[in-house]
């Protein structure tokens, strides 16, 4: 599922839990399945949270139900009453969604009823255990074969046999109305079940009888057990056979295909000869003639190879220098990425954590090419080394336009930047723009919009006395925040038709619902 890149959906989750309970119930190994357990656990919360819909909760439930009956199986009360205390976390968020199940809610309020009865009683907190086994007795699941099967989990292990026998007395009326019916599974789960708790409460003769059904129709369940694994190896059987003859049949084709093959290198050989022989003296003509060309084509290979050479290296330092890998802060999800449109180009960005206080940027250089790159390097490096002393993004703006622009600025270069603050703990956010394109602000409701600028400044590297003005806002933590250049909105396709803010705006929307 990894090498598919389906390592971020439910199944994959749950395919974690699977994992995590195995190390566990076999004794494998509880540091794995700790690690197996917290990731799947951590990947449902992340889809819930990115997609709040039926299917992700239901998806959610259902391996945290694994992860619960799992440790209550090998009597691990303390890690099954954690879990179980989590399903009811994802039941009560899943009540919220919009296509809620009210059957399917009451039937997983059920199952935690019954699943912290269990494990409290296991904890020795008896009186909580019986209050939950009370809660789960108004349920209409309680009088189902399952709920049957569950109540007898909790009342044997609280020593309560008599009515746990009581609560099996109508079994078979259940199994009937439910059509369930004597497989060797029911048998194990069910009538061994109901056996055992009569047994325990003394009902010796409802224990023999029930004995005699299990003797009555074990030898049935076995037979179709056996049916059923007859069939499932005939059918194995018969696709093995599918594949062998498949196999059979594309071991003749390539057989054929060889045969073929082999004739037409044949023809091919001898048409080469014939030819070969024909055009062996046009061919020594040109050769002199191509000896010559080739020699000026490789004077004008090498030059070019050298500045193709130079230019991949110049391309390689400067992507060294914007970002690869984002801090990992809870509550941030940051990633950013740049393509030049040629080997080298003027656009930029970069981010710098102080305390705090998270420095992030955008730009943009005038032109393209090593022109711009160089000066590319000189506005990274200033915003590095500015942010880094806790300035604050205007007082960055006016020591970088002081340092880029005036007389060494000869061939009047500028760079535009958006250029932010942002308090990681109060969530204010400062930012100064200096004619750059206005950033996509949205949150968690689906609300975006472009930034409200009132302060546009000029470029950055154009008049060195301009004083620049920044402004703040207030960013809540489900806030989003998009920033580009005018290489998206400006990009166009073969009809030379831009991509537009329009289309920028539906994207970010897109992706982030």
């Amino acid at each position: 599922m990894e090498k598919l890149d389906c390592d971020s959906t439910s199944d994959y989750a749950n395919l974690l839990f699977y994992e995590g309970c195995y190390q566990s119930r076999f004794g494998i190994s509880e540091v794995k399945a700790n690690e197996y357990l917290a990731q799947g656990y951590r990947l449902h919360l992340d889809l819930i949270q990115r997609h709040p819909y039926y299917m992700y909760y239901r998806d959610a439930i259902i391996g945290l139900g694994i992860v619960c009956n799992t440790y209550l199986d090998i009597h691990k009360y303390g890690k099954a009453f954690i879990w179980t205390e989590r399903l009811a976390e994802l039941i009560r968020g899943y009540e919220k969604v919009p296509d809620v199940r009210p059957d399917y809610v009451e039937k997983q309020w059920s199952r935690y009823y019954i699943n912290s009865a269990i494990a409290l009683e296991g904890l020795g907190r008896k009186d909580e255990a019986a209050k939950a086994y009370q809660l789960f007795q108004k349920t209409s699941f309680s009088r189902t074969a399952e709920g049957n099967i569950l109540s007898s989990n909790y009342l044997g292990l609280a020593g309560r046999w008599q009515e746990s026998a009581d609560n099996f007395s109508n079994l078979n009326t259940l199994m009937e109305e439910q059509n369930v019916g004597y497989s060797l599974e029911n048998i194990q789960k069910m009538l061994l079940k109901k056996y055992e708790v009569n047994r325990q409460a003394g009902r010796m003769d409802s224990a023999r009888a029930v004995g005699m059904e299990i003797i009555e129709h074990l030898d049935s369940a076995i037979t179709q057990s056996r049916r059923a694994n007859a069939i499932e190896q005939e059918a194995v059987h018969q696709k093995e056979q599918e594949i062998a003859a498949e196999r059979e049949r594309n071991m003749r084709g390539r057989q054929v295909s060889r045969m073929v093959l082999v004739a037409i290198i044949f023809v091919i050989m001898l048409i080469y000869i014939i030819v070969r022989h024909r055009v062996g003296a046009r061919l020594s003509k040109a050769h002199n003639d191509l000896k010559t060309a080739y020699d000026q084509l490789e004077e004008t290979t090498t030059a070019k190879e050298r500045m193709e050479s130079e230019l991949r290296i110049a391309r390689d330092i400067q992507m060294s220098m914007v970002p690869s890998v984002f801090p990992e802060i809870e509550g941030l999800d940051m990633y950013a990425s740049m393509t030049p449109a040629k080997e080298v180009g003027g656009d930029l960005y970069g981010y710098e954590i102080l305390d705090n206080q998270l420095y992030f940027c955008i730009g943009d250089v005038s032109g393209k090419g090593v022109p711009a790159s160089l000066f590319m390097a000189q506005a990274t490096r200033l915003f590095h080394t500015l942010a880094s002393q806790g300035m604050t993004p205007d007082e960055i703006c006016n020591i970088m336009n002081k340092e880029l622009s005036g007389e060494d600025n000869e061939m009047g270069m500028f760079v535009t930047m958006f250029i932010c603050m942002y308090d990681l703990k109060q969530g204010r956010l400062e930012y100064c723009n200096a004619g750059h394109n206005p950033p996509i602000i949205g949150n968690a409701e689906g609300q975006y919009t472009f930034l409200d600028v009132k302060e546009a400044n000029a470029p950055i590297g154009l008049w060195p006395d301009l004083e620049y003005v920044g402004e703040k806002m207030d960013l809540p933590s489900d806030g989003m925040m998009l920033l580009y250049t005018d290489g998206l909105n400006e990009a166009e396709n073969c009809q030379q038709e831009q991509y537009g803010e329009d289309r920028i705006m539906l994207a970010f929307h897109f992706t982030t619902s």
